[in-house]
């Protein structure tokens, strides 16, 4: 099984970020890659896969909001706040 292993730069002109957003993406786990020594370096087919599931993911929810909507009720009204920190409705 051949894999396409490809370094943080290839990723970022692919995904058109900067190499220090691939660099933290990858390191928060939100972007699968791997390290060895001090260099990351990453499966292209599983990005490319990544990308595909989030794009189809996306579609299948268009229909679907994205936010519920709100009745209007539970929703605390917020008062302004004065100069001394407190509240000019008392609260």
């Amino acid at each position: 099984m051949a894999n396409n292993i490809v370094t943080a730069k290839e990723i970022s002109q692919y995904l058109k970020l900067s190499e220090s957003t691939v660099y933290k993406l990858a390191s928060a786990g939100e972007l699968p890659g791997f390290k060895i020594g001090d260099s990351w370096r990453f499966d292209m087919d599983l990005i490319v896969s990544m990308i595909s599931n989030a794009i189809n993911t996306t579609m299948k929810s268009k229909d679907e909001p994205s936010v519920p909507p709100v009745s209007g009720q539970g929703m605390p009204r917020r008062g302004k706040i004065g100069k001394k920190g407190k509240s000019e409705d008392g609260e």
